[in-house]
């Protein structure tokens, strides 16, 4: 076959262009310091990329979550921690002033006390989180206990996932903490034992004084069950985010080992590249000279 001018012409556009195309990636390379920057480069490699990428993204996510977890768990411990001293002090009042030797002045002295600890307990179990009354299930908006005691939430849990398919539910049903939801209704016994410090019936006082004090040591115990549940979900929290965080660096190095190019092999590559296509533009021009015929054909 004869091998005219236009074939070696084409023959010399189809190479530049080829080493035009492999140039460009190269430089790509160098200035992103990426191997694979887009599907061509290297299809497998990029699903893997992704793959990685989405594993980054979603590890970020469940220690968003956990960090949130964590402070919220913190807030419930330092809340229920006051409340539990609080139950106790009122306890302690109701076992000194039961007796006989109790005056009324006393004792209504211990009732204003036991109900400024009523005030308080009832703050605490109206306490927020980020905005949000923590101790009122789901009804997050609303505040879940009444001045009276009386519980305004629902049931619900605070859920949040910390790694796929595992979700770590923190109880936020007020009821089971203070009401009698949980075995002992510990604003009721409050205002059991004000009612019996201010009976003027000293005796039926005492008798009515008495009867708190079981029952609000119960309530202690109540409040503390809660914060030793809470406490093994912490120590859940605090290892899955120990996990995340040695896992995600391993994940950044296997997206750099696919990913990033090799600096050095890719500048070694850009230097052959250009010195290939320097000889070919220089052979080219020597091979194609235009010609009297060229302009007669």
């Amino acid at each position: 076959m004869r091998v005219t001018q236009n074939i070696t012409s084409n023959n010399f556009v189809r190479s530049i262009h080829r080493q035009n195309e492999n140039l460009l990636r190269i430089q790509k390379q160098i200035s992103s310091q990426k191997r694979i920057n887009q599907i061509s480069d290297d299809p497998i490699g990029m699903g893997h990329v992704l793959g990685y990428r989405n594993d980054l993204t979603a590890i970020d996510q469940y220690q968003k979550n956990i960090t949130q977890g964590i402070t919220r768990l913190e807030v419930n411990e330092s809340t229920l921690d006051l409340a539990a001293d609080l139950v106790g002090l009122a306890k302690e009042i109701a076992e000194d002033h039961y007796g006989a030797g109790i005056s009324q002045e006393e004792r209504q002295l211990a009732a204003y006390q036991v109900r400024e600890l009523y005030n308080q307990i009832i703050q605490m179990a109206n306490s927020k989180f980020e905005g949000n009354y923590i101790f009122s299930g789901h009804a997050t908006d609303t505040a879940p206990f009444a001045a009276d005691g009386s519980y305004n939430g629902d049931g619900g849990k605070a859920r949040m996932m910390i790694a796929e398919n595992v979700e770590v539910n923190i109880d936020a049903d007020g009821s089971q903490i203070f009401g009698a939801a949980g075995g002992v209704d510990i604003f009721g016994e409050l205002q059991n034992l004000i009612t019996g410090l201010e009976n003027n019936d000293l005796v039926a006082g005492s008798a009515q004084i008495q009867a708190t004090i079981d029952p609000l040591y119960n309530g202690r115990t109540q409040i503390n069950n809660k914060r030793t549940e809470y406490a093994s979900v912490f120590y859940r929290l605090e290892a899955t985010q120990d996990y995340l965080s040695n896992l995600k660096p391993k994940v950044d190095m296997a997206l750099a080992r696919t990913e990033e190019v090799d600096m050095t092999q890719a500048v070694l590559e850009l230097k052959n590249l250009e010195l290939a296509y320097e000889t070919t533009l220089a052979t080219a021009a020597r091979i194609i000279q235009p010609t009297l015929m060229d302009f007669l054909r």
